[in-house]
């Protein structure tokens, strides 16, 4: 009897740990840096958010344009035909529509938008359009707000329809540009508005749930006519494979200068957006090299001198993989 008793308990133990380690391989938790640096701890818990109404969606989006004439951001007005009647609006000027990640807040100094749109007004007439997804970002899980990131990239896709008079105006101009899970947003808007968004940009892709996926769930050189990445925290917080027609890894994609050794990367992730916003006026210290990997760029055994420049200004005839330093004293803003 007694022996018995021990196999039915060990066996009970045996199953209760079991189901906890099945339980806890689910639902892995780990840490990434939101946008704005800070250190935060995700957890994936996707089979529990599922359900999710797409029309709440455009309660939650804030869509903040900046210009010239108005430098503070004016809100687009979802009751308006075409959002931007009572705006500063020019259909002259280049679109340049800014997607932060999962808790980069749109309005924050050290977050994407400020940093671009800085960068666009410094030089020229744009329309810059800040994608606020805050909403949503800031009260939910990273999982969740995975599955939530098709649902925003729809509801960009409708606005920037109804800008266009059903993309029948300025299309030619459109440009998105995202950062970590931001990246993937605007390439899933590239993937509904099939082969109509003449430019993409993602700065340093989010690699957590995103990294084994398939083209279609995340984003990739189809999303658009011509699509550009920049790696700055490969292998951590970033994917680091090649996922556009030209891939950009400054001083090796992994690593920054001037950022210190941390758990989370966060400074190295946020590092892409810094560079792009200077590249937009300072072209000259984002000069890069094609070549097959950074070793090979350290030694000098690039094979051919492709040159072109990271950012803003690519040369969007070239394609494949590019290597650079970046000057250390770099001015962000």
């Amino acid at each position: 009897m007694f022996v018995v008793f021990n196999f039915i308990l060990i066996n009970t133990v045996l199953v209760v740990l079991v189901s906890a380690y099945a339980v806890s391989s689910q639902n892995e938790s780990a840490y990434i840096p939101a946008d704005d640096g800070e250190e935060l701890l995700y957890a994936n818990n996707e089979k529990h958010t599922s359900t999710i109404e797409e029309g709440n969606t455009a309660k939650h989006v804030f869509y903040w344009l900046y210009t010239r004439d108005h430098e503070v951001g004016q809100l687009l007005n979802r009751s308006e035909p075409h959002m931007i009647e009572s705006t500063t609006y020019d259909s002259k000027n280049l679109i340049k529509l800014v997607v932060h990640g999962w808790l980069g807040y749109s309005s924050v100094n050290d977050s994407i938008c400020p940093y671009v749109v800085n960068g666009y007004l410094r030089v020229g007439e744009y329309n810059v359009i800040c994608v606020d997804w805050e909403e949503y970002a800031a009260d939910m899980t990273y999982a969740t707000a995975k599955i939530r990131a098709k649902h925003i990239a729809k509801d960009i896709a409708k606005v920037l329809t109804r800008i266009t008079y059903n993309m029948t105006e300025a299309v030619d101009s459109i440009h998105l540009i995202g950062h970590s899970m931001g990246a993937h947003i605007v390439g899933f808007v590239g993937k509904i508005l099939t082969n109509q968004i003449p430019r993409i940009t993602g700065l340093d892709p989010a690699k957590p749930l995103y990294a084994n996926s398939d083209p279609v769930d995340r984003i990739d050189k189809t999303d658009g006519k011509f699509v550009d990445i920049i790696h700055t925290n490969g292998k951590k917080n970033g994917i680091y494979d090649p996922l556009g027609d030209i891939d950009f890894y400054p001083n090796g994609g992994k690593r920054q200068p001037n950022c210190n050794i941390s758990v989370t990367g966060s400074c190295n992730h946020a590092k892409s957006y810094h560079y792009f916003a200077q590249s937009i006026w300072a072209k000259e210290d984002f000069v890069a090299t094609n070549c097959t990997s950074w070793r090979d760029y350290l030694k000098g055994r690039c094979n051919n001198s492709d040159t072109t420049y990271m950012g803003e200004y690519v040369d969007k005839n070239q394609t494949g993989k590019y290597y650079l330093k970046t000057p250390v004293d770099l001015e962000y803003q």
